[in-house]
């Protein structure tokens, strides 16, 4: 979650850029701002990998769920299992 005091000038990001890394390791996402308006947001690799995740499963789902209001035919929940733990390279 994003808070407000996790704003700061991009001049306070160049002077104490070992104290905002630590608090992005910790998993806070800091706004930069340049001449007062937003410039850049800065996360972890970590946090940014989730986001990215979070929306692609976001858009499988609403395109899922399209598919099941078209009527359009689904796959066995046990055939789609598998296929998952296979691509995953599970064991079944």
């Amino acid at each position: 979650m994003h808070r407000t005091q996790d704003t700061y000038a991009l001049s306070h990001f160049r002077q104490h850029t070992s104290e905002h890394l630590e608090r992005i390791r910790e998993g806070r996402v800091e706004t930069i701002t340049q001449n007062g308006e937003a410039a850049m947001v800065v996360m972890s690799p970590e946090r940014y990998d989730f986001l990215v995740h979070s929306v692609e499963r976001g858009h499988l789902w609403r395109e899922a769920l399209r598919a099941y209001r078209a009527g359009e035919p689904g796959v066995p929940a046990r055939e789609a299992i598998e296929g998952l733990a296979k691509a995953l390279d599970a064991d079944s």
